[in-house]
């Protein structure tokens, strides 16, 4: 597994054929919604997570993740196709806490294998995206078991330049305890426009039950994203997310980029 990914960037960087179809940008990050676009045959796109903060306050103990290095290589297959490879290089996380004073840990995360495809064409509106998550990652960055989901990402042009996005989503997530699966379901939407010819800003919204045996949590949370496209084949994006109900950090601080290759 240590491997897998320096093969996949060799892999991305050699598959890109000068007769592939030249594509709108389309890009998984910034937001919590995922697009109904895939890559053109041949296409590779990097995506990374230069630097993720999380903040959770509960009672008198603090917490605070880092995640660095959070990556994504994404592969055209097909005119409709493309397989995707993730993995979190390293998290690091920090609880203060007046009885036990501070703990530290840290770790790298989970690999993640999914596969999109567009049902109505490689541009939208529709798509279906599976995967699965591999335990090669230990506490606080890894689930420690393997977990599985179903996307159906969807994008709509509006009026005004105005595109609404919509994700539900279902998949058997990994129980709190590390070992053991459970249902959870739920959806993203938003709405995104353009700032002029390079910049877009998404407003979002994210809300999903968990069904987990140590006990059931709905979860909701609003996004706010902003994505400058320096270029063709070049994005950098800044995403800040808040709790509203359920379990997991109040704040969190996304920033990164996305590079195409060809």
């Amino acid at each position: 597994m240590k491997l897998l990914l320096p093969a996949v960037l060799l892999l991305a960087f050699a598959a890109s054929p000068a007769n592939a179809e030249e594509r709108d940008f389309c890009a998984n990050r910034p937001g919590l919604n995922t697009p109904a676009c895939t890559l053109a045959p041949g296409e590779s796109v990097a995506e990374v997570g230069l630097l993720g903060w999380g903040h959770q306050a509960v009672a008198a103990s603090r917490q605070d993740t880092l995640t660095l290095g959070d990556m994504t290589l994404r592969l055209g297959l097909s005119e409709r196709v493309e397989l995707e490879f993730g993995f979190t290089g390293y998290v690091h996380d920090r609880v203060r806490d007046p009885a036990r004073g501070v703990v530290s840990t840290a770790s790298t995360g989970d690999a993640t294998i999914a596969w999109r495809r567009g049902l109505a064409g490689p541009n939208g509106p529709i798509a279906i995206q599976g995967s699965v998550t591999l335990p090669v990652g230990r506490s606080p960055g890894g689930a420690g078991d393997w977990g599985a989901g179903m996307l159906l990402p969807m994008g709509f042009d509006l009026a005004q330049g105005f595109q609404l996005s919509l994700t539900p989503e279902a998949g058997a997530a990994v129980n709190a305890s590390g070992s053991g699966r459970h249902v959870a379901f739920g959806s993203a939407a938003g709405i995104s426009h353009p700032l002029g010819a390079t910049v877009s800003l998404a407003v979002e919204a994210h809300l999903s039950r968990d069904l987990d045996p140590s006990g059931h949590d709905t979860q909701s949370t609003a996004a706010l994203s902003l994505a400058w496209q320096a270029g063709q084949r070049f994005q950098l994006d800044i995403e800040l997310d808040t709790r509203l109900t359920g379990d997991g950090p109040d704040h969190a601080l996304l920033f990164g980029f996305a590079k195409r290759f060809r």
